[in-house]
């Protein structure tokens, strides 16, 4: 996997008037947990957002590089909690859990399909994408940034499964081992039609409605004659 690395800042403040004032100047307050100890920072909120495109996730590792006056450091971190405002959607905190390397950490990966099924591009059917991400347990050092699979050989009817999945050497999916992935589905329309074909058949002609419909009708023109005449 490649190595994704964010620039950080200690703060110079807590508190909310301080935070507030920040977030002004496009920052994010953050905060850096190791065995109970909290460290607080801020960032570029166009480089954390930057940091999830290459990731294809918010759940991602990442190297801090903390910048305190002239000093730097680099340490490892995995992303815990990420805030968003419940109006504007934007980000408004974030929450890193340093680690090292060599430690065994669950974490969500995303799950990209290659390919076109050949149900689709022969049959018509429709390609249902179901799990989007799928948690693993691996060394952090081990975890990959996406879990690729292809659907090329998928006909109508057919399903790959979380157990069919390819994963590195060293991770571990977490999670049913049945849970479908993606599978390849009949077309809606032609359901739609055997309904309709279906309902119809079900409602066999009622000659003798139409026959009183019909005197009824007859009725009416007759009353609406004679009230012309």
């Amino acid at each position: 996997m490649e190595k994704l690395r964010i620039e950080v800042k200690k703060r110079d403040g807590i508190g909310k008037k301080y935070v507030k004032g920040i977030r002004k100047n496009g920052l994010i307050p953050a905060i850096l947990y190791k065995k109970g100890l909290a460290m607080p920072l801020e960032l570029k909120e166009t480089d954390l957002i930057h940091l999830f495109h290459e990731a294809h996730s918010e759940n991602l590792v990442a190297e801090l590089c903390i910048l305190s006056g002239k000093d730097k450091e680099v340490k490892t971190a995995i992303l815990k909690d990420v805030e968003h405002d419940v109006i504007k959607g934007s980000i408004i905190h974030v929450d890193f859990q340093e680690i090292s390397l060599d430690e065994v950490i669950k974490i969500k990966v995303p799950v990209e399909v290659k390919g076109e099924p050949v149900g689709v591009k022969e049959d018509g059917g429709i390609l249902d994408h179901l799990l989007w991400e799928v948690e693993i347990e691996c060394k952090a050092a081990k975890v990959p940034s996406k879990i690729e699979v292809r659907v090329d050989d998928l006909n109508i009817g057919d399903a790959i499964h979380l157990a069919d999945l390819e994963f590195p050497q060293g991770v571990k999916a977490i999670g049913d081992s049945e849970q479908v992935v993606a599978h390849v589905v009949a077309p809606r329309e032609i359901i739609i039609e055997e309904e309709v074909e279906s309902d119809i058949a079900a409602e066999p002609e009622v000659i003798g409605e139409k026959k009183e419909e019909s005197e009824e009708a007859g009725k009416e023109d007759f009353k609406k004659e004679e009230r012309t005449e």
